[in-house]
């Protein structure tokens, strides 16, 4: 197969996740690796409210990146345009890139940039629905009582097939929470008309790994199964989000129109 000099990526599903993301990648970097790729160059712009979409993940994903994509010649550009992109992203932008490009071509090294063990994201922000009843709350019941509750409720709501995203997530997440974490484990569904929130919180202290969820846990650690499992969830077609506070984690999965 020929590998062209430039290569324009037009699927909009590339950056429909941040794991999604690194994945898609790194199976490009591999590819063009093994037919002899020197030095891979990419430029792309992430979703953000600039370019009308969200930004939270990305931010994680920004960090990530200089981390995941060591073992491949690659030279990441990121695109953004600083006369529409909200000040709080071009914060992250800063603390998660170590050189900066002006408009004029003038580059710089950040005097910001926090490597991924001490980068300090976005702040988790609640679901409007947390704020409400939940349509179903299981204290240390198994996975398989968390996924029957979800798939009663969920049907019919949301398509088919992002119900079976969620019904995968909320089985990893809650196996993960009776497994690795602390009791009690807590599962919360709430529903409207057209999205499903979950909730799985335990009392223990979450991953370590400022990289969870994004990649896979190394097969020598200790936390190799726990970060399988943050992976998969990762991979699919959902929002995700991970919470550390001082009562325990939680691992947040939503699904339909997300609150703007």
């Amino acid at each position: 197969m020929a590998v062209r000099p430039v290569e324009f990526v037009r699927d909009k599903g590339l950056y429909a996740t941040p794991g999604r993301a690194i994945a898609t990648y790194r199976r490009l970097f591999e590819f063009h690796v093994a037919m002899g790729a020197g030095q891979i160059r990419i430029a792309g712009d992430v979703p953000h409210p600039g370019n009308g979409e969200r930004f939270e993940g990305w931010d994680r994903y920004e960090s990530a990146v200089n981390t995941v994509w060591q073992d491949f010649p690659v030279w990441g550009r990121c695109l953004y345009d600083t006369t529409t992109t909200p000040a709080a992203v071009l914060d992250i932008v800063e603390r998660t890139h170590p050189r900066i490009v002006s408009p004029s071509g003038q580059r710089r090294a950040s005097g910001r940039y926090q490597n991924a063990a001490v980068f300090e994201g976005l702040p988790y922000a609640p679901d409007p629905l947390e704020d409400t009843p939940p349509r179903a709350e299981l204290v240390n019941r198994p996975a398989a009582d968390a996924r029957h509750a979800l798939a009663q409720i969920g049907s019919g709501r949301i398509p088919a097939t992002t119900l079976q995203d969620m019904l995968i997530g909320i089985t990893e997440a809650v196996a993960n929470a009776h497994r690795h974490g602390r009791p009690p484990a807590t599962v919360r569904i709430w529903a409207t008309g057209d999205r499903i929130v979950v909730t799985v919180h335990d009392t223990g202290h979450g991953p370590a790994d400022r990289l969870a969820g994004l990649v896979p846990a190394p097969s020598n650690t200790p936390d190799r199964r726990l970060g399988l499992g943050l992976w998969v969830i990762h991979q699919l077609d959902l929002d995700v989000a991970l919470r550390h506070t001082g009562d325990g984690f939680t691992i947040r999965l939503r699904s339909g129109t997300l609150p703007g």
